[in-house]
């Protein structure tokens, strides 16, 4: 089995740290979410908002735990060096912020700020899908 490169093997630490975080995070405002969400419905006067407003925050917390822990797994194949695994889910990653970017900047309008955090965004995925081709195959 091969070494990891320095790039695979930092961004990939970094993967597992901050999905670790973000796991935890996720585990203990998902209490709130829910109710935060049906608040916000009823403040702006929507009709049926703690329906709403469980499905919502339900649908955010499976997405954010998909979202945590495909980046967990990808931290952890970059560490074991399982190239072509690294490859595809660096690429699935690449994708998925892409499109969580597009969504993001539609919904607030192309702000700087939100443009600024985007750019950050798209740093750890393509830094990770870099240092998986630069790692020759097994």
């Amino acid at each position: 089995m091969n070494k990891p490169n320095a790039l695979l093997k930092v961004v990939s630490i970094l993967h597992i740290v901050f999905s670790s975080i973000a796991i935890v995070l996720v585990l203990i405002l998902s209490t709130f979410a829910g109710s935060l969400v049906s608040m916000l419905y009823d403040a702006a006067g929507v009709s049926g908002g703690v329906g709403a407003g469980f499905l919502t925050g339900g649908t955010l917390f499976v997405a954010a735990i998909a979202g945590s822990l495909l980046n967990l797994v990808a931290g952890i194949l970059g560490l074991k060096c399982r190239v072509t695994g690294c490859r595809v889910l660096g690429i699935i990653l690449l994708v998925c912020t892409v499109i969580e970017t597009v969504l993001g900047i539609s919904a607030f309008d192309g702000a700087a700020t939100v443009i600024v955090m985007v750019l950050l965004r798209l740093i750890m995925p393509i830094l990770y899908v870099w240092g998986a081709f630069k790692q020759p195959k097994a």
